[in-house]
């Protein structure tokens, strides 16, 4: 069994000393000191701990404990000190735990305890997380919201979104903390069978019930069931799910009793399930029983910024032998990123792994990843401009004349709303407000 690995940020004292010596009398733990600030960097790379405790008595700086969590993010940090109580919030907020030194020989080990499952917990999550490629704003506020989910303990979750943006990673990411995941695409089952999909059937419930059977939702006791295409659920069935989400329990088809089942619904859709339920084409009630953590997956093109990155994931994801690496000039990539992808991620996937099949040599090219020629007709040509003559101070205003005119553009897609505009961005509306007057746009104009 891997220990856990501890690094201690301090000078040898007599309060590590003692540290040192709680751990040493417990199996399971593995300890290193580094006294130097920088040093720190290395030993923290080199030692990966799981914990790291900081005396706060010494001059570790905010910058290189940021430095460290970037590092490593599923690490917890505990700090301890003689003035752990009047520190600033900035740097109270890096830690995961504060200790002072009185009660460091009290509860050290209590709290290690608790920062190592929390540890566990976030490599876990972490894990299912590199699944989702990307490092935009709009990809960090995903990661949030899937942390909150997580930490729900057990909230419902409607995840949208248009198709092939990843919804189906999403869930996985939220289920990783159970591992039992039961996943059913609503579109695919006839309206005559959803019920016995869903809560099983009692032997002799209908014509050809020859035993009984589990449903989805006893199938996923204990576990996520992920409904995907939820918006596609027929209405006569919504009323006997909303049942099953409010109650707790489900009534198999044929059968007079009633069985308790814990299970995290998280539901995705690629509809507006709001315009949906006030046109009533679904229930109202159930909308707001599954939006309890709303998450809204992004589209391709509103993170262009992720496709270099995406491109390299499935390039490695589909190479033919271990050591292929194919070029790709920057102009097609420049020309991949200014095509829109309305088939999101899946059709920037599939379309790589044609290319990679096709391509001739060992160069990708716009020829092979779009072959089709009405395809290729749609990626937009990447302009060359001439920059001779023109001054650094001019291309930097050419830069904030585009983020002007991009923000302005995304405010009237958004119909004008500045709040929605910002999310679109990740970011809350005083960050947009601060952005665009750095750049010269008063948003308070374009009300």
């Amino acid at each position: 069994m891997a220990k856990t690995r501890i690094l201690f940020l301090s000078e040898e004292n007599e309060s590590i000393s003692f540290l040192e010596d709680v751990l040493s009398s417990v199996n399971g733990y593995e300890t290193r000191l580094c006294a130097e600030a920088e040093k720190a960097v290395d030993a923290f790379r080199h030692f990966s701990p799981e914990i790291t405790v900081v005396n706060l008595d010494r001059d570790f700086s905010d910058s290189l404990l940021h430095t460290l969590r970037d590092i490593s993010p599923a690490a917890r940090f505990l700090g301890f000190g003689i003035h752990v109580a009047n520190l600033p919030k900035s740097r109270s907020e890096i830690f995961n735990t504060l200790l002072s030194r009185d009660a460091l020989r009290l509860r050290f080990m209590t709290e290690v305890s608790m920062l190592k499952q929390q540890s566990d917990l976030l490599s876990q999550i972490n894990a299912a997380l590199k699944k989702i490629v990307g490092k935009s704003p709009q990809v960090k506020a995903l990661y949030d919201s899937i942390f909150k989910a997580i930490r729900s303990k057990g909230a419902t979750v409607l995840i949208q979104g248009e198709s092939g943006v990843g919804k189906e990673l999403v869930a996985k990411a939220i289920a990783s903390v159970s591992n039992h995941l039961i996943s059913v695409n609503c579109s695919a089952i006839s309206e005559n069978l959803f019920e016995s999909e869903l809560f099983g059937h009692a032997r002799g419930a209908f014509t050809g019930a020859i035993t009984e059977r589990k449903g989805l939702f006893e199938a996923a006791n204990g576990g996520v069931l992920y409904l995907d295409e939820v918006g596609d659920i027929p209405l006569a069935m919504q009323a006997k799910l909303l049942r099953a989400l409010q109650e707790g329990e489900i009534r198999p088809v044929g059968s007079s009793e009633t069985k308790k089942v814990k299970v995290q619904i998280v539901a995705a859709t690629n509809h507006d399930l709001q315009k949906e339920s006030e046109k009533g084409t679904f229930r109202k009630d159930l909308f707001y029983r599954l939006n309890v953590i709303p998450i809204y997956v992004p589209t391709l093109r509103e993170r262009k910024e992720d496709i270099p990155e995406l491109v390299e994931h499935f390039i490695q994801e589909f190479a033919l032998f271990p050591d292929f690496k194919p070029e790709i000039s920057p102009e097609t990539m420049q020309a991949l990123i200014r095509y829109d992808w309305p088939g999101n991620i899946r059709e920037l996937e599939n379309a790589i792994h044609r290319a990679i099949v096709l391509m001739n040599g060992n160069e990708l090219t716009i020829e092979n990843i779009f072959p089709a020629k009405e395809n290729l007709s749609k990626v937009p040509q990447v302009a060359h401009r001439d920059w001779t003559g023109i001054h650094y101070a001019e291309f930097q205003e050419l830069q904030k004349q585009e983020e002007r005119d991009y923000i302005i553009a995304k405010i009237h897609e958004n119909d004008g709303s500045i709040k929605k505009t910002a999310e679109s961005f990740g970011m809350q509306r005083p960050a947009l407000y601060a952005r665009a007057a750095r750049i010269g746009l008063d948003l308070k104009t374009l009300h």
